[in-house]
């Protein structure tokens, strides 16, 4: 039998092809396959994500101990180095004080015949750290030490000699206080001051 359509061509049925049926439901299907695809690779990348961070921090946590005892060493190091670097310090700037009352009484004058022509009553040592100058005192030169002196002297020209000798002294300078005579014996009491010159500025 012979089906003949007499209807005008732009009422006519017309059969697509089949492809497009197919890629009407295969291309939804491609997008959901691909979207699931992309939503699992994120899911299992922010899983292993995740895994990593708590392994860091159970690293973290394991190595706690170990970094509190590393800072303690380094604050302990620091605390010793500030210490070693006082020490050094110290040492650098010790002051000899055998050495410079040997060399203050290399500078007495000699003399007398029952008794010593100038003596020492008392004698205070202060060490001086930094060295410290003054222009009013051992002609500006600095001076790591200061000697108080007290005593007696049969009169004041032995003290005159030996006041000049400590100012010609390069190891000394000298700060006269006083010099008073006593009624009773006829000696004199006299104060001074005497400075031990830093090295190098002698």
């Amino acid at each position: 039998m012979i089906n003949i359509n007499l209807l005008p061509k732009n009422l006519r049925r017309v059969r697509e092809p089949g492809y497009w049926r197919l890629l009407a439901v295969a291309f939804p299907l491609l997008v959901l396959v691909v979207v699931g695809i992309m939503q699992y690779t994120a899911n299992a990348t922010a899983a292993n994500l995740q895994r990593e961070k708590l392994a860091r921090e159970d690293q973290l946590a394991l190595l706690q101990p170990f970094l509190r005892e590393q800072r303690d060493l380094v604050s302990r190091q620091q605390q010793l180095n500030q210490l070693i670097a006082v020490a050094q310090s110290v040492r650098e700037n010790t002051i000899v004080w055998t050495g410079e009352i040997a060399g203050l009484l290399e500078n007495l004058p000699v003399g007398g015949d029952t008794r010593p022509a100038i003596d020492f009553r008392s004698l205070s040592m202060q060490s001086i750290f930094p060295p410290r100058a003054d222009a009013q005192r051992y002609e500006g030169r600095p001076v790591t030490a200061e000697l108080s002196v007290t005593g007696t002297v049969v009169n004041t020209e032995v003290l005159a000699e030996f006041i000049r000798a400590l100012e010609r002294s390069d190891n000394y300078g000298v700060a006269f206080q006083n010099a008073q005579r006593s009624d009773e014996d006829g000696v004199y009491q006299y104060s001074l001051t005497v400075g031990s010159i830093q090295d190098g500025a002698r």
